[in-house]
């Protein structure tokens, strides 16, 4: 923590100070009062309990405090540090029956999978809110965002003092997903509805082309992607377009997405049929330990058969076996980027998508 209050009661910043100007000093949490001490990390100087401290950061109570006065001066009722059954919310508005989670420390997502459980199993809605440092519609998931993200469809951060709400994330690494970025009213917050996605072009190629001529160094085994490519006398920069589609449920799996991708694309050549698909993603997986649930899976091959079928209708040309250069790929992300733009504009029922 980078927080902490001396013996008259003054808020000191870690930030601002140096360790020698604080070594002297009585320094005590100003959420439990409990004794701190100053440590220099590798990075910053920040704060530690001599004793366990359950307090927040004051990002947190302000926050809280914020949204509570909001939300009475709309007419709900809110409770602070509501306690229900087994879990204790940030808030707890009424009517709806509905929780507030701001978490602003890092959390697993196992641990947000287990709170999720107890509040479905007790029927409570709760909407979370996290933090987005810098802003804009590049995020980095980490730990619990990502299985929130995956659950819910949404994601609400607050970022330059208001809450935002992100929707269709599109994964390129592991942890790091473009998104649109849409309006939040209170009405959204408490009684989410789905968003219709879009899908930008220019955004979206230009990922695709710093990754074709990035280094490539592959997380799955050897056999799945780097040995394959090897035998095939082939190069991630000259792959076929539809090796880097924008699928969605790929979030709910721990890898690469453009990584399986690939190795589906090696090991299939293009066959993208349902059982070969979810055959060879429950060896691949297995066999590289990451773990996944199979309803998810089915989601994630639903949309990969209707999005190739559809490129393949419209783009056939994309699927000739035949060697090109990165230029001459280049030139398709472009093709198959409007074709998705379509494929985007079919599946959500409208005829223009702006930018």
């Amino acid at each position: 923590m980078f927080e902490a209050m001396d013996e008259q009661g003054n808020r000191i910043n870690s930030q601002l100070e140096t360790f020698q100007s604080l070594t002297d000093k009585l320094l005590y949490c100003p959420y439990c009062r409990t004794q701190l001490r100053v440590r220099q990390g590798k990075k910053r100087l920040h704060f530690v309990h001599v004793t366990a401290c359950t307090g927040e950061s004051s990002e947190h109570q302000f926050w809280k405090t914020r949204l509570a006065a909001y939300f009475e001066t709309l007419r709900f009722k809110v409770e602070i540090e509501a306690v229900r059954g087994r879990r204790r919310f940030d808030l707890f508005i009424s009517p709806g029956e509905i929780g507030v989670e701001i978490q602003r420390s890092k959390m697993s997502a196992e641990e947000w999978q287990r709170r999720s459980l107890i509040d479905q199993q007790t029927g409570y809605e709760v909407r979370w809110i996290g933090f987005h440092e810098s802003g804009g519609q590049l995020l980095k998931l980490d730990g619990w965002m990502k299985a929130a993200f995956m659950r819910n469809g949404y994601i609400d951060l607050i970022e330059q003092g208001r809450i935002v709400r992100y929707v269709h994330p599109l994964p390129f690494a592991q942890r790091l997903v473009f998104c649109q970025r849409v309006p939040l009213s209170a009405k959204q917050f408490l009684f989410p509805r789905p968003v219709p996605r879009q899908f930008l072009e220019r955004p979206w190629t230009t990922l695709i082309k710093k990754y074709r001529l990035r280094p490539f160094f592959s997380s799955l085994p050897p056999r799945y992607v780097q040995s394959p490519l090897y035998y095939s006398n082939l190069q991630v920069s000259t792959l076929p377009s539809w090796c880097f589609l924008p699928l969605s449920p790929l979030l709910c799996l721990s890898v690469h997405p453009f990584e399986i991708q690939m190795a589906v694309y090696l090991r299939l050549q293009g066959t993208y049929l349902a059982e070969q698909l979810l055959a060879f993603l429950n060896e691949c997986l297995t066999q590289s330990k990451v773990s996944y649930e199979l309803s998810n899976l089915h989601l994630l091959i639903d949309e990969w058969t209707a999005m190739i079928d559809f490129i393949q209708n419209h783009l056939p040309e994309l699927f000739q076996t035949k060697t090109v250069d990165l230029s001459t790929r280049l030139e398709e992300d472009q093709k198959l980027a409007g074709a998705l733009r379509l494929f985007v504009e079919r599946e959500t029922g409208i005829n223009e998508v702006k930018e």
